[in-house]
């Protein structure tokens, strides 16, 4: 599975704004999405248990509660030593018996990597809308492709709801690596802690970034910096990165190419010819990518396929900004993650 599919997003609604929403009845369309979120949310929150009654339930398996025990060490490990702000986020479970958490929309232009942004009062403009209901998700799908958008149906591992709720385990998390576990957790947790106004793309680079480098940072301390599962986390990442670079270049790409045409005044169905070549070409050179994953390309062809510049756009949001994170992170603070994130809690507001 893509990395990108793997990281998160927040969810777009909360408390004040389904408040100021209730006077608002000329917003019956996004009232009506508003209220089949929260729906869905608290529909988790009442069926989520106390982690440590999960642990004490001798019907439990071990499997569970070792992963459990593991999700309260990484907790700590995020407020202890990566600073992120405390809250109860992650003390329940939620069994979700198979189920995808949550289904992710995300649309873009056909002809310019320029997302299709939905607007909510307190968040901002947000690139992305989540469904607790496949079939909603879909319709939404369908008429963005209606109306012209690349259009794109994903899920996402889970979410944040920025503290107006105590965001639960999900049972889909345990499936992952301990790494990966670290990485997920921290990720949203940074969500809590930092978060811009109508800056998504900022906000989720960052989330990666404090996601990744804290992981490394909680294998390290747990089991040292030569262990054999900081060692298979890194070489697992090292995929990850292969693909998200050739993704960022193709998206470079294919902006020059959108700019080109654009002087040119090229017909718009000579465009169209014009980016699905591009598309084939990068599936092509996906071929030939240095991966274990030997599936990428079938992938990267199918999912093009469907969402076109959507899925163009999902990486940039997630990793267009890595560089210059690791860059400020190594240069003004030598590596240590702890300072970084209160310098960035001085310079960013956030909610």
């Amino acid at each position: 599975m893509w990395k990108y599919i793997r990281r998160t997003l927040y969810v777009t609604f909360d408390l004040l704004f389904f408040l100021a929403l209730a006077g608002a009845l000329w917003q019956l369309e996004l009232l009506a999405y508003g209220m089949q979120q929260l729906s869905g949310q608290v529909r988790i929150i009442r069926g989520a248990r106390p982690i440590d009654d999960v642990l004490k339930d001798a019907a439990t398996p071990d499997s569970i509660k070792t992963n459990l025990e593991l999700v309260k060490h990484i907790r700590a490990y995020a407020f202890d030593s990566v600073g992120l702000v405390r809250n109860e986020n992650y003390t329940s479970f939620y069994d979700l018996k198979g189920q995808a958490p949550v289904y992710v929309v995300t649309a873009c232009r056909p002809l310019k990597l320029e997302a299709h942004l939905w607007h909510f009062p307190v968040l901002g403009e947000v690139p992305y809308k989540g469904f607790f209901k496949r079939e909603r998700a879909r319709r939404e799908v369908m008429r963005l492709r209606a109306a012209g958008w690349d259009a794109h149906l994903g899920t996402a591992s889970g979410w944040s709801t920025l503290g107006w709720f105590k965001d639960p385990v999900l049972s889909n998390m345990l499936q992952y690596g301990e790494g990966d576990l670290a990485e997920l957790l921290i990720h949203e947790l940074t969500h809590g802690t930092l978060f811009v106004k109508d800056s998504v793309d900022f906000n989720e680079n960052l989330a990666s970034f404090v996601g990744y480098k804290g992981a490394i940072g909680f294998l390290a301390a747990r089991y040292g910096e030569n262990s054999p599962e900081l060692q298979q986390y890194l070489r697992q990442r090292a995929d990850d990165d292969v693909r998200e670079e050739f993704m960022l270049r193709c998206s470079g790409r294919l902006d020059s190419l959108f700019a080109a045409q654009e002087k040119k005044q090229l017909a718009n169905d000579v465009r169209l010819r014009e980016k699905y070549a591009m598309y084939a070409l990068f599936v092509r050179e996906a071929r030939a990518l240095p991966l274990a994953d030997t599936l990428f390309a079938e992938r990267l062809e199918r999912r093009l396929r469907r969402g076109g510049n959507a899925i163009l756009m999902s990486f940039v949001r997630y990793g267009g900004k890595q560089d210059d994170f690791e860059k400020e992170f190594n240069e003004k603070f030598n590596g240590d993650l702890r300072k970084y994130v209160a310098w960035l809690r001085e310079k960013w507001p956030s909610l």
